[in-house]
């Protein structure tokens, strides 16, 4: 028997983006001790990129693998390079994982670590009209046993982009959780904030209205948008006459 699922974020039916559009986007707290937690989300698109941030509730236990349910068997799921963090204050573990050019119809996302975790809170994206290879931009970023200023503030690593880019930051925080995030081209979630359409540079989230000097982790990835198609002089969109 899978262990009881509580999903308490959920947006359906797509936010229209220039350049890519979040299909759907889920938050989900697993409360039985597990090998295997699960995320339980609508059909996927084909095409879509799919990122995944596990959240076990121990520092000590890794994610092995993600794996999920498409159609047309399996996708593969690449772990992001250097996105890793925890904090024992808070006795969690973060961890971001993608697939791009997704196969469609997945209805579920497993999630298998090393050893059983007590809970663990597990976040899920998708993202359509990204690039559809090559879509992470360089390594992750990470920040372990972070600890907020007086003020409430748990200020985030900073990670460099080279291209237009879907910038994530996934995080967990003790006592009061934060209620915003500045500068204002980052959006505030629960449990993660994002860029949805950053030009290259570098992005240093900034959470606020958390507990004064609480414990806290973050991490951190960018992926690259699909190259918009290009334009006469006019400014009409080219096209291929057959």
């Amino acid at each position: 028997m899978k262990p009881k699922l509580l999903v308490f974020l959920l947006l359906l039916g797509g936010v229209e983006l220039p350049g890519q559009t979040i299909v759907q986007q889920f938050v989900s707290l697993t409360r039985a001790q597990t090998l295997q937690p699960h995320i339980d989300i609508s059909p996927t698109r084909a095409g879509s990129l799919i990122i995944v941030m596990p959240g076990p509730l121990s520092p000590d236990i890794k994610v092995v693998s993600v794996t999920d349910n498409a159609t047309a068997g399996d996708n593969t799921y690449k772990q992001v390079d250097g996105a890793a963090s925890s904090s024992t204050g808070m006795n969690s573990a973060l961890d971001i994982w993608y697939c791009e050019k997704c196969k469609g119809g997945a209805t579920e996302i497993k999630i298998n670590l090393s050893a059983p975790a007590k809970g663990s809170m597990n976040a899920f994206l998708e993202v359509a009209n990204m690039a559809p290879s090559s879509a992470l931009d360089g390594s992750g970023v990470n920040l372990t046993n972070g600890t907020g200023s007086s003020a409430g503030l748990e200020v985030g690593p900073g990670l460099t982009t080279t291209a237009t880019d879907f910038i994530i930051a996934r995080y967990v925080s003790t006592f009061t959780s934060p209620t915003g995030v500045t500068p204002s081209v980052w959006t505030y979630k629960s449990t993660y904030v994002y860029v949805p359409k950053g030009p290259a540079g570098t992005y240093q989230p900034t959470l606020t209205g958390a507990s004064p000097a609480a414990s806290f982790c973050m991490s951190m990835a960018a992926f690259k948008i699909a190259a918009s198609a290009p334009r006469s002089a006019s400014g009409a969109t080219k096209h291929t006459k057959r």
